[in-house]
């Protein structure tokens, strides 16, 4: 039966999916279950072992088998997000590896379904890029390149790398209901690269025409330098820009915490 959230705690659920994913076909393990609440959206994700012999193929209907056995499970709007690992190997963490990196090359806009089989000794890597909506074909392709050349400078043992790509605008209006902007999301979402960023607000969105123009204020340490507060401000404006080619401008005013 679906379980009643509202009267779970949130590691009873994380184990109750847990059990649900160990019981679907083929799966060897699965750890780091993860169950957090994001506005009126549950977020799962979990990290899930499998024989590192399957294909590709084999691994996206397991996947999507695993999607439908944690819905049924559960009562709300959920994004359910899995990556894989070959069982077996002593080499752990390349898909935290992979997210971490291909989440830092400006214009992506997030990574999921991150999956790893171990073939000839050699990590292939298969993975969901997202990217803004407005992009043209040829600067999302670009920004798949740059993924790829440097997952493979960070592990020599990376030898093939699938990138899929997804539209970024699609997936988040839909997930949060209207709740906030896309393009306000994402700033959000850009800053929390910075440590130094201790919190942002005052996100405006304005259009004129086609372009947007955002005016932001970020906090940081009263310690820290302007210049230094220039600095970090004026990547986050790169990478923002670097996934939004048609925001002609952004504001970002440096406060103290």
């Amino acid at each position: 039966m679906p379980i009643p959230l509202l009267e779970r705690s949130p590691k009873e659920v994380s184990e109750r999916i847990k059990t649900a994913i160990e019981g679907v076909r083929q799966v060897k393990g699965c750890r780091q279950v993860s169950v957090r609440m994001t506005g009126k959206r549950l977020d799962i994700s979990a990290h899930v072992l499998l024989d590192s012999s399957l294909r590709f193929e084999d691994v996206h209907r397991i996947v999507s088998d695993i999607e439908r056995v944690v819905r049924s499970k559960v009562q709300r709007i959920a994004r359910i997000t899995v990556q894989t690992e070959p069982f077996g190997h002593a080499r752990t963490g390349v898909a935290s590896l992979v997210t971490e990196i291909a989440e830092k090359v400006p214009g992506s806009r997030g990574v999921h379904n991150v999956h790893i089989q171990k073939i000839n000794g050699k990590f292939c890597v298969d993975l969901r890029l997202e990217v803004s909506a407005n992009m043209s074909v040829r600067q999302a392709h670009e920004i798949a390149r740059e993924v790829e050349r440097r997952l493979k400078a960070a592990d020599p043992d990376i030898s093939e790398i699938t990138v899929h790509m997804e539209s970024a605008s699609d997936l988040i209006s839909r997930e949060l209901e209207g709740h906030g902007t896309e393009l306000r999301w994402y700033i959000e979402h850009a800053a929390k690269r910075f440590p130094e960023i201790k919190a942002v607000h005052g996100v405006r969105i304005r259009r004129a025409g086609n372009n947007l123009h955002a005016v932001l204020r970020c906090r940081f340490d009263p310690s820290m330098s302007i210049k230094q507060a220039h600095e970090i401000s004026h990547k986050l404006e790169k990478i923002v820009k670097g996934a939004y080619p048609n925001l002609d401008g952004i504001d970002v005013r440096e406060e103290p915490a």
